[in-house]
């Protein structure tokens, strides 16, 4: 039909109906695409063998779900497989790392808890606290000390990078201030123990190297300047004060790196040695039952979270035994933020116990009394402390149990 004899009326429906038909086929050969997309992926990820463990995230992935009704009608059979297909999903690293560069081309300053600061900076993002269980933990810990006033007593929190080093944070960007968290922690305790604020002293040196890009950790540096902010309250008369600093990989890319999935920074991890010192000891792996003469675990430098160099990561119970004669004896209740302040303290005490709450469920009671201890160290990051849900329950004696 000739366009000329039609009315305005039928060339805007004709218009609008080609305009329908092409639209139409458009979609299809989407759908065409997109279902040809799933059906490969599907294909891929039935072929693909499923893994146990994510080197990009440094984390355990999660397996498929095991089937009966009770899980299929309480709703955790579906919740288990869709973690269970979003792990093994095949190309899940690749599609991180894609995901993360997008966001950054777009402006996006923060992935899964973590922002994406200047210089390559990773910062891990205070989480907002559960008052309850802070008030909980606080008061176990000092019943712990009133329990045992004759035993000095040292409590120190480690603000987060985040707090610390604003200068490296994405324009704009909110952070719990955790000043307040400290201040309410301070109160709380009152006089039942020494609380040491390392605040200042992280301020103070806040344009070094004090925690690492990647990781949510802080350095052996910062842990050295807070030994020394430390030392005089935990009866330390004279602290080393001359290292050896030996650099034992450039490679590390830690725990926030793996979140994000963005690597475009590497760190270097330090170890200190003591120039004026040449201690012997044995590090007892309690519930392992195995035992070291150092406390640096060079296997770790060959994996992914090269962190766990020392003392090969997080243990329940570890117990350091010198050739120290004076009978200092120091118990240590800790997050993996104090396994690199450890290195520290080793000259200064014949026997140093070391607990990690999340994993430990003896007496401590009968730890205290049977190991004669003479000082009680409390050191996590603030981050980690406010949201502990463990130390309450370790804390608490026989009787109030």
């Amino acid at each position: 039909m000739n366009d000329k004899k039609l009315t305005p009326q039928e060339r805007k429906r004709r218009r609008q109906l080609l305009l329908r038909k092409r639209t139409s086929k458009i979609y299809t050969k989407v759908a065409i695409v997109f279902l040809s997309c799933l059906l490969l992926a599907g294909a891929a990820n039935l072929l693909h063998k499923d893994r146990d463990y994510s080197e990009t995230e440094n984390r355990m992935l999660a397996q498929k779900a095991e089937f009966s009704v009770k899980n299929l009608a309480s709703g955790e059979y579906m919740t288990d497989m869709e973690a269970y297909i979003t792990d093994q999903f095949v190309g899940r690293d690749s599609w991180i790392r894609m995901k993360t560069a997008v966001d950054r081309l777009i402006g996006k300053r923060e992935s899964n808890g973590v922002y994406i600061g200047s210089q390559d900076h990773l910062m891990e993002i205070p989480e907002k606290p559960d008052m309850q269980m802070v008030d909980k933990n606080l008061a176990a810990i000092k019943g712990l000390a009133g329990r045992y006033k004759e035993i000095n007593t040292v409590m120190a929190l480690v603000p987060n990078a985040a707090y610390i080093c604003g200068q490296f944070l994405p324009s704009h960007a909110p952070v719990r201030d955790q000043s307040a968290d400290i201040t309410y922690v301070k109160e709380t305790l009152g006089d039942s123990l020494t609380y040491v604020d390392l605040t200042e002293t992280m301020a103070s040196h806040k344009t070094e190297e004090l925690y690492y890009k990647t990781d949510h950790h802080w350095t052996s540096l910062a842990a050295r300047y807070a030994f020394e902010t430390l030392s005089g309250t935990l009866g330390i008369a004279d602290p080393v004060s001359e290292y050896t600093v030996y650099p034992v990989t450039h490679e590390f890319q830690g725990t926030l790196s793996s979140k994000t999935g963005y690597n475009k920074a590497e760190d270097t991890i330090e170890i200190y040695i003591p120039q004026s010192d040449n201690s012997e000891y044995v590090v007892n792996y309690v519930e392992e039952g195995k035992k070291s003469a150092t406390i640096y675990d060079s296997s770790a430098l060959e994996q992914k979270d090269k962190y766990e160099v020392f003392f090969g990561g997080n243990h329940s119970r570890i117990d350091i035994r010198t050739l120290l004669n004076d009978k200092k004896n120091l118990l240590v209740f800790k997050d993996s933020y104090a396994n690199c302040f450890l290195q520290f303290l080793i000259p200064y005490y014949r026997n140093i116990i070391i607990i990690d709450p999340r994993y430990y469920y003896e007496d401590v009671d009968r730890l205290i009394t049977d190991n004669e201890i003479t000082d009680i160290l409390f050191l996590y990051n603030v981050n980690t402390f406010m949201g502990d849900t463990s130390l309450a329950d370790v804390l608490a004696s026989e009787q109030e149990g």
